[in-house]
């Protein structure tokens, strides 16, 4: 009587495989995307022994990081929607990343520590691989704004809570558990921290800020006595962190964490980054220096140690509205003319039509309906005004989702329920610099508010400037002087301003 055979890898899938790991490596890394994921897909869809698909898993990971190396830099700068092919490639690195996500889970529940030992490997190293392609696959996924993946929480704390059973909590935990602590944590803060309103470049800062100092982050499976700084996650759900002060966990198994510690430092880093002191000095890389990623560490800091709450509810609505997605086309449609027109750089027709899904007091939200759109990021200024009404509100893009190119959200914070068409020209500097275009704001005394200015990112608010209004061909040269900021983001700032002097 024979044996029944063993179920194993087809040796023709393995063999390509591994013919294709034998092939010299080609010189775009990104032409590599579309065959690691069909070849990770093969070995997860396949019986095979734990080592036999750990080794092969390796060097299918090697390939991964030398296309995210490539991949990554075109992501920073990336505005919605995204390029077509862009977004396709971006999404396949996504799904490729859950894929080795899932295998690497896969042998850290069919591995025992027995035969991991024999080929120097611990189960703490294997869930460190698996959250090192979750953690990737995360800020990938917040960079090019779309919904987080199925599953990607889930696996998360599966793949944390396997490693930290693995070891004696009694002995001092071996390396390879404190980083794999350490990429846990990051990722919770991170997603503690609502990035969804920041740039990509924002993001990638901050994602390698709390990758460094996430050690300060405090965990514990008891609920705290205080809700104001604390978050949770609930084990075996999907879903990310939530703020404990702003929902209690229903029921099941939760895990407490807290980022007080971590919002101390970051205020503490905010404050020598403001007295001069050089990044290197802290720890922090050379953009630290730069206002943009300072706003961004401060937001940050701000979700971290007071989680908002919701102050209102929001109204559902379903009106069409208008919207004007660029500064250029923005002023020049509140009455801007001359050779200063700002220079369009994404699209020349920027008005298109949304529908509002709810609004509250502060704000909007509304998804794209029809008409080009281009340039969106969190941080830029839209107008906005109804189809049969001719003034724009002026409003900024507190956060922005796509789900592909074809498909746009947008969360609005109101600034202003108009605005007017003005040009500013920087005094006591030493070469004459063209006038800026920028946008009135009128004062708005119910929220203690003056006068304000809106212009694209620069200095404007650093030192005095003439301010050029032109009203029924009369032009008005204004002497002013800048008083508070109210936003600054990496595209546009807001601040408020006094009039020192007029000359007709």
């Amino acid at each position: 009587m024979s044996s029944k055979p063993s179920q194993s890898i087809p040796s023709d899938d393995l063999q390509h495989i591994l013919d294709w790991l034998a092939q010299p490596r080609g010189e775009d890394p990104l032409a590599d995307l579309l065959p690691l994921g069909q070849h990770v897909k093969a070995l997860n869809g396949q019986t095979l022994p734990a080592l036999h698909r750990l080794k092969i898993v390796e060097l299918l990971q090697q390939r991964t990081e030398r296309v995210e190396n490539t991949l990554m830099p075109l992501l920073l700068d990336i505005k919605l929607p995204l390029p077509v092919q862009l977004a396709s490639v971006a999404q396949g690195l996504i799904e490729l990343r859950a894929e080795l996500g899932e295998t690497w889970l896969r042998i850290a529940n069919e591995a025992s520590a027995d035969e991991l030992g024999r080929v120097r490997r611990s189960l703490a190293h294997v869930c460190l691989q698996g959250l090192g392609n979750l953690q990737k696959q995360l800020l990938t996924t917040l960079l090019i704004a779309i919904p987080v993946p199925l599953r990607l929480w889930r696996n998360i704390q599966t793949l944390f809570h396997v490693a930290r059973e693995s070891v004696d909590p009694t002995e001092t935990l071996p390396v390879e558990m404190s980083v794999a602590e350490t990429r846990f944590k990051s990722m919770l803060a991170l997603a503690a921290s609502q990035p969804e309103g920041l740039a990509p470049r924002e993001i990638a800062f901050l994602a390698e800020y709390v990758a460094t100092h996430a050690a300060a982050i405090q965990l514990d499976t008891a609920r705290p006595d205080a809700d104001d700084d604390w978050f949770w996650i609930e084990a075996g759900l999907d879903q990310p962190p939530i703020a404990l002060a702003r929902r209690e966990p229903e029921n099941g198994q939760c895990l407490y964490f807290r980022c007080g510690e971590l919002a101390d430092m970051a205020a503490e880093h905010l404050k020598q980054l403001g007295e001069g002191v050089p990044p290197a000095n802290l720890g922090l890389p050379i953009q630290a220096a730069g206002a943009d990623y300072r706003n961004a560490l401060e937001r940050a800091r701000q979700c971290w140690s007071a989680p908002r709450r919701r102050s209102f509810n929001r109204r559902e609505k379903n009106l069409r509205v208008e919207v004007c997605t660029h500064l250029s086309t923005l002023w020049t449609a509140l009455g801007g003319s001359g050779d200063e027109t700002p220079h369009a750089t994404d699209a020349e027709l920027t008005t298109s039509d949304w529908t509002l899904l709810n609004e509250g007091p502060a704000g909007y939200a509304m998804v794209h309906v029809a008409g080009q759109v281009a340039g969106l990021v969190s941080g830029c200024a839209v107008g906005l005004r109804a189809h049969d009404d001719t003034t724009w509100q002026i409003c900024l893009v507190r956060w922005a989702r796509s789900e592909g190119s074809q498909h746009v959200e947008l969360g609005l914070e109101i600034l202003a329920p108009s605005a007017q068409s003005v040009r500013l020209q920087s005094l006591n500097q030493r070469e004459a610099a063209a006038p800026i275009p920028a946008l009135l704001l009128p004062a708005l005394p119910g929220l203690n508010r003056g006068e304000a200015i809106l212009a694209s990112r620069g200095d404007y608010n650093a030192r005095p400037f003439t301010l050029l209004l032109e009203t029924e061909g009369r032009l008005q040269v204004i002497e002013c002087m800048p008083r508070r900021s109210l936003v600054e983001t990496s595209s546009i700032e807001v601040f408020e301003f006094a009039r020192e002097a007029r000359v007709v």
